[in-house]
């Protein structure tokens, strides 16, 4: 038995070659030999291979260019995403920013009312004035510093937004401090108020102008007559049947713009009808320091709040700028 060792391929490759060297010859030769046929079969073979092989690395490099092909569209969308997602943070920068400079001009207008009515009702919490009038100046940096911050976001000026991350950052620390120790009304603070006021009233009674002119304006808009009550103004030697001689700025038809014969006339008569004013101005005058004491507070949070989404997003934004 003869095992050939010849490829099937090549054999078959021979028979089609002999098969077209036969049409070439006469019928009568019947034999023909491979000499006569001049075909190299192993050229052919390799020719064969060679093609195939070229083939081969031209599907290759067709499959490669459409690999690449594919990937160019997912690296657009990549960017372009990376494009919105820049976008959202500066529009989400500049809301917070917007808010931000309303709540320091907020906590502005607060902070400097509370200091003057300070001054004017309780001089000896002069560390609270002080204070309040800080608050209302790192509220002023705050503005400036918010305003830096986003013409550097729109500059894409990733220097500039982190120094702007670092000020805001000690701004925070600092108004939080304040904010902690010194806005909240505390019970000795509230012993002190009602000191001043005792005292503020006395003098408004010998006629001081300061504090005449500072309880007139006191009771005529909290809609209260004196310390504890419109018996402040009773004189001792006066009958208790007697209505006490409250001012004019205890009755609800005080106006400043009148001349003093009116508001004379007005004032006895108030006094006969005893339509004065009965709620004293010390319970008003605490709750009032109490509200605006809170509504600093409250305010001071919200900008903290406020800054630090500004830093954690600063943050963010000068990350992306430096890799770009």
């Amino acid at each position: 038995m003869v095992v050939s060792t010849v490829d099937p391929g090549l054999q078959e490759l021979q028979r089609g070659w002999w098969r077209a060297c036969s049409k070439e010859k006469s019928p009568t030769d019947v034999r023909l030999s491979f000499n006569e046929c001049p075909i190299n079969w192993e050229d052919m073979a390799t020719s064969e291979r060679e093609g195939s092989g070229a083939d081969l690395k031209q599907d290759t490099i067709e499959s490669n260019m459409d690999e690449k092909q594919d990937e160019k569209p997912h690296d657009d969308g990549t960017k372009h995403e990376g494009h919105m997602q820049q976008t959202c943070l500066k529009a989400v920068f500049v809301i917070l920013g917007i808010i931000g400079g309303i709540a320091a001009v907020a906590l502005i207008v607060l902070a400097i009312l509370t200091s003057i009515a300070t001054k004017a009702y309780d001089a000896e919490q002069s560390s609270r004035m002080v204070a309040m009038v800080f608050m209302a100046v790192l509220a002023a940096f705050t503005i400036c510093t918010i305003i830096y911050g986003e013409v550097a976001v729109f500059k894409k000026q990733a220097r500039s937004i982190n120094v702007a991350a670092v000020v805001l950052l000690l701004l925070a620390i600092v108004q939080a401090l304040i904010a902690g120790i010194s806005v909240n009304v505390e019970p000795a603070d509230e012993a002190k108020l009602l000191k001043s006021l005792t005292d503020s009233f006395k003098q408004s009674r010998e006629e001081n102008p300061r504090h005449v002119k500072m309880w007139a304006m006191t009771q005529s808009d909290l809609n209260c007559c004196g310390v504890y009550g419109p018996e402040d103004y009773r004189s001792s030697r006066l009958p208790y049947y007697f209505p006490p001689n409250v001012p004019i700025s205890c009755c609800p038809t005080y106006d400043s713009s009148r001349s003093d014969l009116v508001q004379e006339r007005d004032r006895e008569l108030c006094k006969v009808k005893k339509s004065y004013y009965t709620e004293g101005c010390k319970d008003l005058v605490l709750m009032v320091f109490k509200e605006t004491s809170s509504m600093v507070f409250s305010v001071s949070v919200l900008l903290i709040v406020v800054e630090v989404l500004l830093i954690i997003i600063g943050a963010v934004l000068c990350r992306r700028n430096t890799k770009q």
